[in-house]
């Protein structure tokens, strides 16, 4: 069986994730992690149909969020903060690997929290 895990999440992370701090709805605890920034808007155009994604997003690796303690149901409400700027986790999608959804990623879905500096 192939290793998913060594062989594509390592690398990619390590190329191209960034450190992010994860603090818990209704906590003042931070965790850190390491996320993949998809908070740009991405279009994709096929002929003469256009489509854009939906929203900002990170992706994050599900057995590292496990493995510091992080629940499934704590992800809602928590604030990313990752790249200079913090969000909101409104929602979230488990995208899974060939190894199974508990050894792959999981898509956050965010909304900007605005700036109060002024």
């Amino acid at each position: 069986m192939i290793d998913y895990s060594a062989g594509l999440y390592d690398p990619v992370f390590a190329v191209i994730g960034v450190p992010a701090t994860l603090t818990l709805a209704g906590t003042a605890g931070e965790v850190a992690l390491t996320v993949i920034d998809e908070t740009r808007r991405k279009t994709q155009t096929s002929g003469s149909v256009e489509v854009r994604s939906v929203g900002p997003g990170a992706y994050a690796r599900i057995p590292e969020l496990d493995g510091k303690g992080i629940a499934r149901e704590a992800y809602k409400g928590s604030v990313l903060t990752f790249n200079g700027r913090s969000w909101t986790v409104r929602s979230y999608e488990l995208t899974g690997s060939p190894n199974g959804e508990d050894l792959g990623e999981v898509l956050f879905l965010l909304n900007a929290i605005e700036s109060t500096n002024g």
